[in-house]
């Protein structure tokens, strides 16, 4: 059952770069930010009450870290990267989350992986970043350079809450690190949509879709789904559920914004698959 609901996420979480792109086509990425934290957070706000868990001073250092990676530092960087660049570059970039994700996580254990895994990792991750050279031939666009940072920025939360949900749950270690940027987020939006000549009437119907599934799914529900995935495991199978992201990214890309991706970008796509499955071999060798 944890491995149907590892794919139900990625599913889910394979839709987050396309509707953020969608949204990013019309509004702001300050816009998107804001209204994506403030509506998780009343989620979350919702969940604590009811739950009425105040987290430990010990647990705090996970819970702040998963505010600063998987809330501010992800949801940051995708959405201004994506206004500049499409959804298909968020897909090959987003293919070496879980490279990432593995390389912290040894790197926070203070592991030794073999030569091989770093083989893996490095070259994984070489596609990755020479694919956006391939397609733009001239010069690394802004857009990449952010999207990159959201993946280093999703690692770091990932891992950093993974092992937080393991001792407190999910929910709880999602809600509070969302909670937590609401008393910088709440002042902030309401400056900056007093000052902000967008207008919420004007906003089409898939943008407030995009945005109420960025809010409801993407930060706060479907997190608290994907953190008790994690600590349950067993990370080396919910891991193999990730290399399905980058397609179903790119299919949603085609579906939902009509895009043209370029036969290289699926092939690319593909290698870093290849690149996280062998990374994943060897990493179970640690255990």
């Amino acid at each position: 059952m944890n491995l149907l609901a590892a794919f139900f996420c990625v599913f889910m979480f394979s839709l987050t770069a396309p509707f953020t792109r969608l949204a990013a086509l019309s509004i702001s990425p300050e816009s998107i930010v804001l209204l994506r934290i403030l509506g998780a957070g009343v989620i979350c706000l919702i969940f604590i009450l009811k739950d009425r868990w105040v987290p430990p001073r010990k647990a705090w250092p996970g819970i702040i870290a998963t505010a600063l990676g998987s809330v501010v530092g992800f949801n940051s960087f995708m959405a201004y990267g994506l206004r500049e660049v499409s959804a298909g570059h968020a897909a090959v970039a987003l293919a070496g989350l879980p490279l990432a994700t593995s390389v912290y996580s040894i790197i926070r254990d203070k592991l030794r992986p073999s030569l091989s895994f770093w083989f893996f990792a490095l070259f994984g991750t070489a596609l990755s970043c020479g694919f956006f050279f391939v397609v733009n031939i001239e010069e690394l666009l802004f857009g990449d350079v952010l999207l990159l940072l959201s993946v280093v920025a999703a690692a770091f939360g990932y891992v950093e809450g993974g092992r937080s949900s393991r001792l407190y749950g999910g929910a709880r270690t999602m809600s509070w690190a969302v909670l937590l940027t609401l008393p910088f987020c709440i002042p902030f939006a309401f400056i900056y949509f007093n000052q902000s000549s967008e207008n919420f009437s004007e906003w089409s119907a898939s943008v407030w879709f995009s945005l109420i599934y960025l809010a409801s799914v993407s930060q706060s529900l479907g997190m608290f789904l994907w953190f008790k995935v994690l600590a349950k495991g067993p990370m080396e199978k919910v891991s193999l559920m990730q290399l399905l992201q980058p397609f179903i990214t790119l299919l949603a890309a085609i579906l939902i914004l009509n895009e043209e991706v370029l036969w290289v970008t699926w092939l690319i796509a593909g290698l870093v698959a290849l690149c996280v499955m062998g990374s994943n071999k060897e990493r179970q060798k640690l255990k």
